[in-house]
């Protein structure tokens, strides 16, 4: 079974910070990213994570841009570690490929 790099992972669940990877693309003017967001934990939510999905022009990458500039936008929230998993399996994203946004551009 595949698994985050341990780091990624403590950072994400432990420490609270978001983990994001850059997903290649079929046009080349776009790039595009994945983010797994920690939400708040309290009694009355259901879920644990969000994640979101987004394509952005390459000259926008450096600048301020909108919500209206991301592009193929998708957005799903999951309760655990194990729905997590399944949903990036289904989306054919490698579990290695997180780090922190930094290392991979990411704009938000």
């Amino acid at each position: 079974m595949q698994e985050f790099k341990i780091d990624v992972w403590n950072s994400l669940y432990l420490q609270g910070n978001y983990i994001a990877a850059e997903l290649k693309t079929s046009n080349k003017g776009l790039r595009k990213w994945i983010a797994i967001y920690p939400l708040k934990s309290d009694k009355t939510s259901m879920y644990k994570f969000t994640v979101l999905q987004f394509e952005l022009k390459i000259e926008l990458t450096n600048e301020y841009f909108s919500e209206e500039d991301k592009l193929n936008q998708k957005g799903f929230y999951v309760k655990n570690k194990e729905e997590l998993i399944s949903l990036l399996g289904e989306l054919n994203i490698p579990l290695i490929n997180f780090t922190y946004p930094w290392r991979c551009d990411y704009p938000l």
